[in-house]
């Protein structure tokens, strides 16, 4: 089999959760899945010799391109959309939608060393403590 010119240098098998119950990924799971991604992204992408931050900036730009589509399904189940677009929204492709953001949340996160798992406990606590 031929491959086209952009997948001869695929950079081995995606990284995968350790896990083999992806039902009960923790978010430290995907913290760790997605350091392995995001070095997997920047090698097939061939950005991994250029200045870090050319990646950094190429996925918090793909953060700003699923938060869109998010915002468009959120609009999309509240029903307030156009005639044309009936019928093109649905609760999987909400959740599909919800977990794209997730994961380019997870893959910034690794490519800042932000601790995820620690970010997102703090920040619980925090609105916690409001109440």
């Amino acid at each position: 089999m031929r491959l086209a010119p952009h997948e001869q240098h695929l950079p081995g098998p995606r990284p995968r959760p350790d896990s083999t119950d992806l039902q009960g990924l923790t978010l430290r799971q995907v913290a760790k899945w997605a350091e392995g991604q995001a070095r997997w992204l920047a090698s097939y992408l061939d950005l991994d010799h250029e200045d870090p931050r050319v990646f950094l900036l190429a996925q918090a730009a793909k953060f700003g391109e699923e938060a869109g589509e998010l915002h468009a399904e959120v609009l999309g189940h509240a029903g307030i959309h156009r005639r044309d677009k009936a019928g093109q929204y649905s609760q999987d492709s909400l959740g599909a939608e919800m977990a794209d953001v997730i994961v380019c949340v997870a893959l910034l996160a690794a490519l800042t060393g932000t601790d995820l798992n620690a970010a997102v406990t703090g920040k619980i606590a925090q609105l916690n403590a409001r109440r």
